[in-house]
């Protein structure tokens, strides 16, 4: 059993002299209190706790208790110092708090009083991700005028993200069911932990020069805060700014935004978001065509029903009811007149008669009609040809979609295993095996097939 400690007090049989012994010293609740105050405030400590029951509705202090598995110490500070935090400071943060200790004399209650305060875990880094997209967003990286707009029709598409993942096939499969046109071009990177940040930049940069596509596709599976830290970068977020194509981020952790997801032109929350984002469904794109060709058609069909009411139009005219209802009047007054010319003028006015009459008897004013008939089936069978034409031309684009369709289907990572192939991995790096080199006996490994994964142990090589 443990000592137990105990105040000495005379013997009882010893008479004490009235107020206490002269050897004791005795204090009142106030003078031990403020002794223990005194005593307290020497001390600075550090300590790391969480957060709890945080009240900042005082005008001056700000209180909060920080607490352990197994116990809590009450510690405040005062509202300038809360305004002026970097961070936000709530319930269950996790913080490292510098100050020193105090007691509350009245109610003899010690508390700690807070001369510096900072995250730690993943607080801090949280932290670091809030100063970066202040100053990102300060700079105008966040701002909706910079953000480029999306192609309609892309047939050249990047994707950067891991190989391992199954991020890679959702947005493969997702591309080539909705638009099978569409080629996809996969560069692998790591997606977290040590090189991640390099190989992303790296990535994104050969899409935009070495290798143009219409678009890239930035993506990986969720993942905690710790997992997604390269694109909470600066570094890739200033990489997907200066590309010249747009970029779509999918990162797949819905909850919060990473710093790629405000830089880019556009913001998925899945990987198989991102690919609808990125291409139209085929289905979409067969009744857009549909709606053009009806609208040529209709074009056409409404010119040649102009173009029939003009003629109809000109050939009520008087020119085209027969020349002599035209030139009747001018034939009588042109006779009248010859009578009472001499024989000279009159020798000219007969040959103008006579080119009149030549005039006269060619077709235009001999048979009107016909000539206008003529014209009307010309324009029907233009108008029957404009029809056929914009059939032809809407059927040769989708013979056309569907060879696309197959080159790609051809050109696809996937079809490749799909036929008999596979692609076999390090067990232990993730690496990709191209030699028997690479390998010893004992080595595992990981054989990437068109359907699902298997793994295997190298027994022997050649």
């Amino acid at each position: 059993m443990e000592d137990e400690l105990t105040l000495p007090w005379p013997d009882e049989e010893e008479e004490a002299p009235e107020g206490g012994s002269p050897s004791e010293t005795v204090l009142t609740v106030s003078q031990v209190n403020r002794m223990a105050r005194e005593s307290l405030e020497r001390i600075t400590v550090v300590v790391q706790g969480e957060i709890s029951g945080l009240s900042s509705s005082y005008p001056y202090y700000v209180y909060f208790d920080l607490r352990d598995s197994e116990a809590s110490l009450p510690a405040l500070l005062t509202q300038r110092q809360f305004k002026a935090l970097d961070f936000k400071m709530e319930d269950g943060a996790l913080v490292t708090v510098k100050g020193t200790l105090s007691l509350y004399e009245k109610g003899g209650k010690y508390q700690m009083r807070v001369a510096a305060l900072r995250p730690f875990g993943e607080g801090e880094l949280q932290r670091r991700i809030e100063a970066l997209k202040r100053k990102l967003q300060a700079e105008g990286l966040f701002d909706d005028a910079r953000k480029k707009p999306l192609p309609q029709f892309p047939l050249r598409i990047g994707v950067v993200t891991s190989t391992r993942g199954a991020a890679i096939r959702d947005v493969t499969v997702t591309a080539s069911r909705r638009f099978p046109p569409a080629a996809v071009f996969v560069r692998g990177v790591t997606v977290q932990g040590a090189g991640a940040v390099e190989q992303i930049c790296a990535a994104l940069d050969i899409f935009d020069s070495d290798f143009p596509v219409d678009l890239v596709i930035l993506t990986r599976g969720g993942g905690s805060i710790q997992d997604l830290e390269p694109f909470n970068t600066e570094e890739v977020a200033r990489a997907i700014a200066r590309l010249s194509v747009p970029v779509i981020s999918g990162i797949g952790h819905e909850p919060d935004v990473t710093v790629s997801d405000l830089v880019a032109d556009w913001r998925a929350s899945t990987p198989t978001g991102a690919a609808e984002a990125a291409v139209p469904d085929r289905s979409e794109v067969a009744a857009l065509l549909g709606k053009v060709a009806g609208s040529l058609h209709r074009h056409a069909a409404r010119d040649v029903q102009a173009g029939a009411r003009q003629l109809v139009g000109v050939r009520r005219r008087p020119l085209f009811k027969g020349p002599e209802f035209l030139l009747g009047r001018f034939m009588q007054r042109w006779e009248r007149a010859a009578d009472t010319l001499p024989p000279s003028p009159r020798r000219g006015l007969s040959r103008s008669r006579d080119r009149l009459a030549l005039v006269t008897g060619r077709p235009v004013f001999r048979r009107p009609g016909e000539m206008l008939d003529r014209r009307r089936a010309g324009l029907e069978a233009l108008r029957a040809r404009l029809i056929q034409g914009v059939v032809r031309d809407v059927e040769g684009k989708a013979g056309s979609l569907d060879k696309v369709k197959a080159r790609a289907e051809a050109l696809s990572p996937l079809a490749v295993l799909e036929r008999g192939y596979s692609i076999t991995f390090h067990g232990d790096s993730g690496r990709v095996v191209r030699t028997s080199g690479e390998v010893e006996p004992g080595t595992p490994l990981k054989i990437k097939l068109g359907r699902g994964t298997v793994e295997a142990e190298v027994t022997g090589k050649e």
